[in-house]
This record gives structure tokens, sequence and C-alpha cells, in this order.
């Protein structure tokens, strides 16, 4: 008998949770709860996913699992150490793929309502070799991105069972190789620190997604948006008489809130949302989005170098995504943080070298 799908645009929610936990003789089981059609479900799972292309916040995952058995949940509390979490539709271009995999920082046990017992894993992204210290000496005019690769290199000798890896944008590593130090320094401390020090002091971007750090600029260059947005029509209404393009995802709830580095809005779920390298570019259709504007006479107490966000074209570089859900409720989207390009280009501006 064949799985039944919904056939209604805006339901069918899909999504799989598989946790591993280290059992007694060394080795490691996984626990896999998931819907594979569309009706209730045995287990209620619960999940806020934040990704910020910042070193602050860390990217966590909050996943909550409703009344497990008393054996598996306790072998959970106990052993569990790493989370997959797929989520998204069971059809369309927002298919369930995975939005979280990492390691277990805390599992909590708690019973909620008397009758409801609450398994809640807190994960935190971060990979082992950020947490390392090293230590080695730098010659004159050594640059930025030398101290990156040795710092790597140095990380890495031998058997590390943890290796460091660092993605670079383009504009970062070009910046990092122009930035040298006048004369030979000591490097001594923690990994996370020196690449916070050196995207700081070039204007970029850095943090990690739990296998790995990125240092980038937030604009990517592309001019194509990645994906497109619109708020949702009913078939044969709105979107036929306007010529609304197949590719756009009718999706978005709710309206649009324009802020001074660009737009905050809310989409249904969707995967494909990412912090990622290179920057993704996102584009947003029939929204009205008010202006920010720059008027001295107006208003004295505003900055004069106030970098107010052009949002006429209505792309935005995605800067930070939050997914949230609940499989027995209403909760299942995506908010994002877009920055504009006019934002995210006075950003690179702002470098003096």
């Amino acid at each position: 008998m064949s799985t039944p799908t919904s056939g209604i645009p805006l339901w069918g929610q899909a999504w799989e949770l598989a946790i591993t936990y280290a059992t007694k003789g060394g080795g490691a089981e996984v626990v896999t709860v998931g819907s594979n059609r569309f009706q209730p479900e045995a287990l209620r799972v619960t999940f806020e996913i934040q990704q910020s292309m910042n070193s602050a916040p860390l990217w966590y995952a909050d996943i909550s699992v409703y009344n497990f058995d008393d054996q598996t949940a306790q072998n959970l509390l106990v052993n569990a150490t790493w989370v997959t979490l797929k989520a998204g539709f069971q059809f369309g271009p927002q298919l369930s793929s995975i939005i979280w995999d990492g390691p277990v920082f805390q599992p909590i046990y708690t019973r909620e309502n008397v009758v409801d017992q609450k398994l809640t894993l807190h994960c935190i992204a971060l990979p082992g070799a950020l947490s390392d210290t090293i230590s080695f000496s730098m010659g004159q005019f050594s640059s930025q991105l030398q101290l990156i690769q040795r710092m790597i290199a140095e990380n890495n000798a031998g058997a590390n069972p943890s290796p460091l890896v660092v993605k670079l944008g383009q504009v970062a590593r070009q910046r990092m190789l122009a930035t040298q130090y006048p004369r030979g320094n000591t490097v001594f401390g923690k990994v996370s620190k020196f690449l916070t020090q050196v995207s700081d002091s070039n204007q970029v971007q850095a943090w990690n997604d739990g296998q790995q750090a990125y240092i980038s600029e937030v604009a990517s260059g592309v001019i194509t948006p990645s994906l497109i947005y619109s708020p949702a029509f009913p078939p044969g209404g709105v979107e036929n008489s306007n010529g609304l393009p197949p590719s756009v995802n009718q999706s978005i709830v709710g309206t649009p809130q324009q802020i001074q580095q660009g737009v905050i809005f809310t989409v249904l779920l969707d995967p494909r949302l990412k912090v990622n390298l290179p920057p993704q570019l996102v584009q947003l259709v029939r929204t009205n989005i008010t202006q920010l504007a720059y008027e001295p006479s107006v208003n004295s107490k505003l900055p004069t170098l106030l970098a107010t966000a052009d949002s006429s074209n209505l792309t935005f570089y995605v800067s930070q995504v939050r997914h949230t859900g609940d499989t027995r409720g209403n909760d299942w989207q995506t908010e994002v943080i877009g920055f504009s390009t006019i934002y995210a280009q006075t950003l690179l501006n702002m470098f003096t070298g």
C-alpha cells in the first residue's frame, strides 16, 4: 500500500529525527522517529533552530520529544551524543531535508501537565577544534591569511580527533592577505579568539556550523537571487493575472518587517534557507516595505553616517535563519533576517585596511 500524502499545498509537513546514543559496550545506537504519512504521528516533536552569520549568537537547536518509552528516554537522557533533524514538506520546492546535524550539549527531562514526559535536547554548534589552544611564532610582515593557514596546520598536526576546517570568502581572503603584521609576534590562545579577531579587523563575519568555521563577507557579488518569495494566493487567483513566475515560493507568512540593516520576514518552513558560503541571496515580491530615509532636518538626532537599507530591489543576503516547528501544532515556519544589498556593500566599504 502506498503512503498517502496531502493534496493541500499549504499542509503536508514532513520530518524525521535521528538521535544517536552511546551503548555500554562502547558502540552506538540510533533512535529514529518521524512522519511518513499525513495524519497524527505517534510522538510529538517541537524544535527551534537558529543559524547566524556571526560569532554570536552561537548556532543552537532546542529539540523536544514527548512521551518516549521509559527505557528509550533513559538511554537518551544519559548517553545522547548526536542529533540529525530533517524538516520541511512532503512535496514541492520546500521538500524535507536536514536543518540540524550536530552534537548534543545537554539532554533535560521534564514532565508537563502531569501526564506528558518531555525530553529536550539542547544542542550548540561547538566544533572541538575551536576550543583548542595554539602556540607558535610568526615572522615579520606575516599576513593574517598566513596566520590562519599556520593555525590550521599547527592544530591538525598529528592525530587530532577534531581537525580544524576554515572556509574563507573571496573578499575575506584578499583582505587577510593584504593585512600584514609590522613585526614578528607570538600567537598563543584559543582558535576561536583569533578567528574572531581576524574577522573583526577586516570587517567580515566569522561563524561556525558545528562542522567547520567560516570567515566571509556578507555580500557575495551574486546578482540573481537563489530563492524568491511572495504571499500565498488562492489557486487560479491573483498570481495568474499578474504573471507571477512559477519559480516564486508563495509561502510568506504575515508581513515583512523592515529594519535598519534590511528586513525580517517569515515563510513556511524551508530547509533550503541556510547561512552559507557564499552568502545566499533571496528576493521578496509583492511586499510593501517603506524605505528608510535619512532626513537631518526632520530628526537631527540620527547619526550622520547612518547606513540606511535601500530595499527598492527587495533582494537581501541571508544573515540569520530560525526554524521553528511543532508536529502537533501550528508552528512550521522559518524566520529570516536579511541584509539589503546596499547595507552589505556598506559593510565592505567600511574597511580601511
